[in-house]
C-alpha cells in the first residue's frame, strides 16, 4: 500500500489520452511511487508529519505525534514482543558500596541498572527521519512491554525517588527498548569471619527474569564491560573492594529454566582501625603486666593492681569489638589473640601467686633456722651445766662423776661451735653423740648405786633421776633431727624456689615467649589472607 498523497499524485498525472511525453512523465512517477511506497510503508492512521521541518523548534511536536502513533489502542503490553521472545541485554553499574554489615552478613549498595531488548512494535524509523531517539519519564514505563528482570536474592530494593523516581526510558527508531532503573539494594554476603581482621568478604547479587522462564526472556550481559563502578571520592570506612566478576548461569524451576546472572564482589578488610584500636592497646595491657616483675616481691598490693588492671582493660577492649560481630560458633584471628593476651597477663598472675608462696616459704625456714639454733645453744648450756656434770657417789662402788663419764673434747667442741661460730661440719654430730653418751651413762650410774649408797647430795639427785633422764632424752631427740652436716642445710630454701629467682627467670621468659607468638600469628594469619586471595584469582593489596 503506498501512501495517500503518493496515490493521489500518480492518479491525477494520468491524462485519458496521451502522447509520447505525457506517458514517459506518467511512467517516471509510477517509479517514484514505487520506491516510496518500499521505503516508507504506511500505517493503518498515517500522521502528517512531514510537514514540518526537522529542527529544534518541531521536536517536540514531532516526538509527541510520533509517542500517540506508537502508544496506541493497537499496543498491547502484556504481549512479548516476537514470537521467539525476547533477548534482553543487562548491564550493571555500582555508584557506591555504602555499608558492609557483619551482624547481618549482607552489604548495600547504589546501583544503576540497564535492560535493553528489541520490540518491533516500536520502531519509528517509517514515521519521521528527524529524532534520533524518543526520552520519556518514568510514567512512560508502565505503559510498554516489561522483561520483568529483579534482584531474586536481595534482602532489600528501593528505587530512589529524589525528588521524582529515578527511572530512564529511551526508545531508538529501529524499536530498541532502553531502561534504567536507579536502586539502593540491599545484598547477601557470605561472611567467614575465620581470619577476621584480615579477611576477604564475597557478596553477591543475581538477576533474573521473575515473570518469564528462558523460553520467553532469555537473559545476558552486555558485551563489553557489563558490570563497572564510577570512580567516587566515597569509600568504606573499613573495607576495600578488590575485584568485581560476572557471570551467567541456568536455574531449574518447577516451571522450567531461567536465566540467572550473576555478580560477585569481592571485599578486603581494610585493619588499620584494628591495629590502632585493638592490637596496640592489647600490647600495652600485656607490656604493663610485665612491669610487676621488677618491683619488689614484697611489693603484692602493686604488683596485683597491675596484673588485675591489665586484665580488666584487656576484657572491656575484646568486648567493644565482640559487640560488632555476629555470634559464630568457630575461632576468629581476633579470639586468638585476644585469648593468648589474657593467657600471658593470667600467668604473670600466677607467677605472681607462686613469688609469693615462695617468699612465705622462705620466711618459714628462716624462722625454723633460728629456732633450731636456740635450742642447741640450750642443749649446749644443759650439756655443761656443773652440777650434773660433777654428780658423784661415795659408796663401795667407788667415786663416779659425769665429768669422767663425759668426753672432755666433745664437751669443748659443743661449747665452742655455739660461743665462737666455728666450724659447723662434724660439730653437730659430735654434739648429738655427746647428749647419747651422757644419758648411757646417766642410766647407767643412777640405775646400779643403791640411794642408801649415795650421799646426800647425790641421793637428791638421784630422787629426780625420771626428770633428769626425761630432760636429756628431749635434748637428744631434737638434736637428732638435725642434719650430722651443716646445721642450716636442712632449713636452707632452694635457689630454683627463691623468689629473686623466678622473678629474674619471668623478666626473660615471658618477652621471650610474646615475641615468639607475634611472629607465628602474624606469619599464619597473613599467609591465610594470601591464600584466600589467590583461592578466589583476586589481588590483595
Amino acid at each position: 500500500m503506498y501512501p495517500t498523497n503518493a496515490t493521489v499524485l500518480s492518479t491525477t498525472s494520468m491524462p485519458p489520452f496521451g502522447s509520447q511525453a505525457l506517458s514517459t512523465s506518467t511512467a517516471a512517477l509510477n517509479v517514484v511511487n514505487l520506491l516510496w511506497g518500499i521505503l516508507l510503508p504506511s500505517v493503518a492512521s498515517p500522521v502528517d508529519i512531514w510537514s514540518f521541518d526537522c529542527n529544534n523548534d518541531n521536536n517536540l511536536t514531532i516526538s509527541k505525534n510520533v509517542l500517540h502513533s506508537l502508544i496506541n489502542e493497537n499496543y498491547d503490553k502484556y504481549l512479548i514482543p516476537g514470537r521467539g521472545g525476547a533477548n534482553v541485554t543487562m548491564e550493571l553499574v555500582v555508584q557506591t558500596v555504602s555499608e558492609i554489615s557483619e551482624i547481618s552478613a549482607s552489604f548495600t549498595a547504589d546501583l544503576l541498572l540497564s535492560q535493553i531488548w528489541h520490540d518491533d512494535r516500536l520502531k519509528f524509523t517509517h514515521l519521521t527521519p528527524c529524532l534520533e531517539n524518543l526520552t520519556l519519564n518514568h510514567m512512560m514505563v508502565d505503559k510498554i512491554w516489561l522483561p520483568y528482570v529483579c534482584f531474586v536474592n536481595s534482602k532489600a530494593s528501593m528505587l530512589h525517588a529524589s525528588p521524582s523516581p529515578n527511572t530512564f526510558l529511551m526508545i531508538y527508531p529501529n524499536g530498541t527498548v532502553w531502561v534504567n532503573y536507579r536502586l539502593r539494594v540491599e545484598g547477601p554476603c557470605y561472611m567467614d569471619l575465620a581470619l577476621f581482621p584480615m579477611d576477604i568478604q564475597e557478596c553477591e547479587l543475581v538477576l533474573e527474569s521473575y515473570a518469564y522462564n528462558a523460553a520467553k526472556v532469555r537473559l545476558d550481559w552486555r558485551g563489553w564491560s557489563p558490570v563497572f563502578s564510577y570512580a567516587s571520592k566515597s569509600k568504606l570506612p573499613d573495607f576495600e573492594m578488590l575485584e568485581m566478576r560476572w557471570s551467567k548461569s541456568e536455574f531449574y524451576y518447577a516451571a522450567g529454566k531461567w536465566d540467572q546472572l550473576s555478580v560477585q564482589f569481592f571485599f578486603a578488610r581494610q585493619y588499620g582501625f584494628y591495629i590502632l584500636q585493638m592490637y596496640m592497646p592489647t600490647y600495652a595491657s600485656v607490656f604493663i603486666s610485665w612491669i610487676a616483675f621488677w618491683l619488689d616481691n614484697r611489693a603484692l598490693p602493686a604488683r596485683i593492681t597491675l596484673g588485675v588492671s591489665s586484665l580488666m582493660a584487656l576484657t572491656f577492649q575484646y568486648g567493644n569489638v565482640a559487640k560488632s560481630l555476629p555470634r559464630v560458633s568457630y575461632v576468629k584471628a581476633i579470639d586468638v589473640w585476644m585469648f593468648a593476651c589474657v593467657g600471658f597477663i593470667f600467668l604473670s598472675l600466677i607467677e605472681l601467686a607462686i613469688v609469693g608462696c615462695c617468699d612465705r616459704l622462705a620466711k618459714r625456714e628462716e624462722t625454723r633456722r633460728k629456732m633450731a639454733l636456740r635450742r642447741r645453744a640450750i642443749t649446749s648450756d644443759h650439756a655443761s651445766f656443773d652440777p650434773y656434770m660433777n654428780m658423784h657417789s661415795d659408796s663401795e662402788y667407788g667415786t663416779m662423776t659425769f665429768a669422767n663419764i663425759a668426753t672432755p673434747t666433745h664437751s669443748n667442741s659443743a661449747n665452742n661451735f655455739y660461743k665462737s661460730g666455728g666450724e659447723r661440719n662434724g660439730n653437730c654430730a659430735a654434739n648429738n653423740h655427746l647428749h647419747e653418751h651422757l644419758l648411757s651413762a646417766t642410766e647407767q650410774l643412777l640405775g646400779d648405786i643403791p640411794l642408801k649408797k649415795m650421799s646426800k647430795r647425790s641421793r637428791r639427785i638421784a630422787q629426780n633421776k625420771h626428770g633428769l633422764l626425761a630432760g636429756m632424752r628431749a635434748m637428744t631427740a631434737l638434736n637428732s633431727k638435725l642434719t650430722p652436716g651443716d646445721p642450716d642445710a636442712h632449713h636452707r630454701v632452694p635457689r630454683w624456689k627463691s623468689p629473686d629467682f623466678i622473678d629474674g627467670v619471668s623478666q626473660k621468659l615471658f618477652p621471650v615467649a610474646f615475641t615468639v607468638f607475634n611472629l607465628v600469628y602474624w606469619f599464619y594469619y597473613a599467609g591465610q589472607h594470601v591464600a584466600v586471595a589467590n583461592a578466589n584469582n583476586v589481588k590483595s593489596h
